[in-house]
């Protein structure tokens, strides 16, 4: 085999560090960013918390208002990065005055958000969110389980899915564990009297009846129901059960009303009364007057500014240090651009988050103005071309960021949809429309559901054109059953 050395040009596409990172700070949330900054302060000497910069901002809010528009005029593209100069290091020629120029260039101390004083900041310092397993292994340790018991009972434990089912087979755990069958059987039933109700089970049946039992019913209409008919109950096959059972409509009524208070999965629990998943709002929408206006919810972030601590190591003249002088500059040049690329690398984040979120409001006034039901088709590359900006800006914009607005809050993603044509010329969202088949199902009368074909034919009334399956698609979207199935007695 012969080898042949080759030469060939060619050009290719490569990101700079800087701008590979300034998308990733583009792309991360608010509650993300913070801890960046964090670990950015540890390794970088030259960047610090600027602890003066309410009394800046101040002194100089006009002159701070205008820095911050003029920048967020500038274009993710824009931001340029120096590279040390290792002839201008010289002593002679990198004295005090050319410290003072990298440090007062403008743009360099983060500009804030005005917010109210008087709002505190929400702090969730409560112990993170209990699992279903810490809750079972606690309630483990109270029991008067053998250590032996107690194996077998750590391991079914952790074979119980998030919704509270068991998983697996008796027979397999005890051919793991090396234990009989009956002993496991007996540690799952101690493991089914813990909190929440009918955890451990092996199958709906066996969760209902367990539920059952809790309410002490044991026999009767509704025990034999769940015992022998529940797939037909769960099919709304009443008439069936009601003739097997020779059981007449009030009985099958209180049957219904006894199974409805039944959980299906043992895990779901009531919402707390402090939910401690809180989203935490990129942004927020406000109506001030006839209009709305636009906020970055930044406040928690530490406002940063370049350090001045080594301006005393650039303007010290030591002609005996030689080379280990210049390459201590070096370091100190490198640190003092990846700063300066850093706020400003926060800085344009803010303001394409500003002007993306801006353009949304202007396009959907009327989201915000009646709710979701009046959601506008947009996509990524009209807001692009609106703000001038790549659509793959937008989107990293769009993704994981949320804005508090006066109807609720909502992903930036969620404004972003496909839209179905209205007899009118105007389109309107997928999601608007969604909202419309789930207001109209959660009104509907239970006896009497309403049909994928008569929801479709009330939407045309409205004046929106859409067919049958494309109601079966979007209310399989959401989750809801057919009418057969959402049907009462």
């Amino acid at each position: 085999m012969d080898i042949d050395n080759k030469q060939f040009q060619g050009i290719q596409q490569k990101l700079a560090p800087q701008l590979i990172q300034s998308l990733r700070i583009l792309h991360l949330p608010t509650a993300d960013l913070t801890q960046l900054i964090q670990q950015e302060l540890e390794i970088n000497p030259l960047l610090e918390i600027d602890e003066d910069v309410d009394l800046d901002l101040a002194q100089e809010e006009p002159e701070a208002e205008q820095a911050t528009d003029e920048q967020n005029e500038e274009p993710l593209e824009e931001l340029e990065f120096d590279e040390p100069d290792l002839d201008t290091l010289d002593t002679d020629l990198f004295d005090e005055q050319d410290w003072d120029h990298y440090l007062n260039e403008s743009g360099y101390a983060s500009p804030r958000e005005e917010f109210d004083p008087n709002i505190e900041d929400w702090r969730n310092d409560s112990a993170s969110e209990k699992t279903l397993r810490d809750s079972l292994l606690e309630q483990l340790a109270l029991t008067d389980l053998s250590p032996s018991e107690r194996i077998i009972a750590e391991y079914l434990i952790g074979n119980i899915d998030e919704d509270g089912f068991f998983e697996g087979t008796l027979g397999e755990v005890a051919e793991i564990l090396g234990v009989e069958r009956d002993k496991v059987d007996r540690v799952l039933g101690v493991i089914q009297t813990f909190d929440p109700i009918g955890v451990g089970t092996r199958n709906l049946k066996e969760c209902l009846l367990i539920q059952l039992k809790a309410k002490n019913i044991t026999n009767g209409l509704v025990a034999t129901v769940v015992r022998e008919h529940l797939d037909d109950w769960i099919n709304r096959r009443f008439g069936q059960i009601a003739l097997a059972l020779n059981a007449n409509l009030d009985e099958m009524r209180a049957v219904e009303e006894v199974l409805s208070s039944l959980n299906p999965k043992p895990n779901i629990e009531p919402e707390p009364a402090v939910n401690l998943n809180h989203l935490i709002p990129d942004l927020e929408v406000q109506k001030v007057g006839d209009e709305y206006v636009v906020s970055l919810m930044d406040r928690t972030l530490p406002e940063l500014r370049v350090s001045s601590i080594y301006r005393r190591l650039l303007g010290q003249s030591d002609e005996s240090a030689g080379t280990a002088e210049k390459e201590t500059k070096k370091f100190v040049v490198d640190k003092l651009n990846s700063a300066r690329w850093f706020i400003n690398a926060i800085h344009q984040r803010r303001a394409t988050m500003l002007k993306v979120m801006r353009c949304i409001v202007e396009n959907q006034v009327q989201f915000f103005d009646r709710g979701p039901g009046f959601l506008k088709p947009m996509v990524l590359q009209e807001v692009a071309d609106q703000v001038q900006m790549h659509i793959s800006t937008i989107s990293r914009v769009s993704n994981g960021k949320y804005v508090q607005t006066p109807q609720g809050v909502y992903e930036l993603k969620y404004f972003f949809d496909s839209g179905i044509s209205r007899y009118d010329g105007n389109d309107i969202a997928a999601k608007s429309i969604k909202e419309k088949i789930a207001t109209l199902i959660r009104d509907e009368d239970p006896k009497r559901p309403l049909s994928d074909q008569r929801i479709s034919d009330i939407l045309k009334k409205e004046g929106i054109k859409i067919a049958r399956r494309t109601v079966a698609k979007y209310r399989d979207q959401l989750n809801i059953n057919s009418a057969r199935l959402r049907k009462a007695l």
